[in-house]
């Protein structure tokens, strides 16, 4: 297997210069390396890499940005932001490449509990994006992709101690491949929940890595995702505790149908002294129509006791109980199947973006399987 390497040569931004790499090895060196091993492969088992990874470097744009003017949320562009604190090039060696490719960052900086959402909407490749919540401020952040070819978006949030973040995504455009890149740092009783809506689309890669820094953080994950007509859906979710009594829960379903393919994977990572950790997964799949593949992988890495844990994965098709009941009613199956599988993906579309999520994930999606 031909190693995977950068578009072109790159030179670290003097405001990245703290982030650590293993070694202390080298910039380019440490990037090679970290793209090649074992552990990234694997996160790419079934997503081409290649292709994304030969569009970092790629010219991108400002999104549009409405609920800016409102007090407590300063937006601007620069090229030398504060240095990211917790993060980890061995996890997202693309992602840090992006950051060095950019000759800016889109930096949000948020001073006080917020009264309106702050919206961004991506149409095409993005520039990076850093937001940062100071101590008991809020936000809430609704983000929107409708690009009609290929487009990439990083994104990086800080969360400040007692601060708080809803976040909602509907990434339901179709045409091209998109590789979003999402990381989240939470710091001491600070609060996060995503509500993350979804279509497959050529190749769609969704990394989330969430990492609880901080005492009595809490982070709460919901994602809905529909997967047909030979569309593929990649979502690689990895949530680390790294300090004591942090709370986590993660609902991710995902419906794939006629030739569609949805892979997901799961890693709740629990390091040493996070004790009093509590970290649920569960991650349900259902199957329709024929040739769709499913691949689920729920992980779990514990270095400390007490902790509370679970996680799982379900791959089924629609009970044939639930649908001969409804055909015993007088609904055709058609129609008992759509009703199934909206109820099924219902459970975790939420957040203010949740009513245009509804109409193109179940709008009358299934009905002719």
């Amino acid at each position: 297997m031909a190693d995977l390497a950068l578009p072109a040569a790159l030179a670290t931004p003097a405001w990245l210069n703290p982030v650590s790499n293993a070694g202390q090895l080298p910039l380019p060196e440490a990037l090679h390396r970290a793209l090649n091993s074992a552990a990234h492969r694997e996160r790419w088992k079934y997503t081409k890499a290649e292709a994304f990874l030969g569009a970092t470097h790629a010219a991108a744009n400002l999104p549009l940005i409405n609920g800016a003017r409102q007090p407590g949320i300063e937006v601007k562009q620069t090229a030398a932001p504060t240095p990211l604190v917790g993060f980890d090039l061995e996890q997202a060696p693309e992602a840090f490449a992006r950051l060095c490719y950019a000759s800016n960052i889109l930096t949000i900086d948020v001073s006080a509990p917020t009264t309106e959402p702050l919206t961004l909407a991506h149409a095409a490749n993005t520039v990076p994006i850093l937001i940062r919540v100071a101590q008991h401020a809020s936000l809430t952040l609704n983000e929107i992709s409708d690009c009609g070819s290929d487009a990439q978006q990083t994104t990086w949030i800080d969360l400040a101690a007692n601060a708080e973040l809803r976040h909602s995504r509907n990434s339901l455009d179709t045409a091209g491949a998109h590789w979003q890149y999402l990381n989240v740092r939470l710091q001491r009783d600070s609060s996060y929940r995503l509500h993350n809506h979804v279509t497959g689309c050529r190749s769609r890669r969704q990394d989330v890595h969430i990492i609880m820094d901080g005492q009595g953080a809490e982070a709460n994950l919901m994602s809905a995702g529909s997967v047909e007509g030979k569309s593929a859906l990649d979502q690689q979710f990895t949530l680390e505790h790294r300090q004591p009594r942090g709370r986590s829960q993660q609902t991710i379903h995902n419906i794939v149908a006629n030739g569609g393919k949805c892979t997901f994977n799961g890693r709740i990572h629990i390091h040493e002294g996070a004790a009093g950790t509590d970290a649920q997964l569960a991650n349900k799949n259902l199957g329709m129509g024929e040739h769709a593949t499913i691949n689920s992988k729920p992980e779990l890495e514990i270095y400390t006791d007490d902790v509370r844990c679970a996680h799982g994965a379900t791959v089924g098709t629609i009970s044939q109980d639930a649908l001969f009941y409804l055909l015993s009613r007088g609904i055709d199956q058609n129609a008992a199947q759509a009703l199934l599988s909206q109820g099924f993906l219902r459970q975790c579309i939420d957040g203010p973006l949740a009513e245009s999520a509804l109409e193109t994930l179940i709008g009358g999606a299934f009905v002719d399987l």
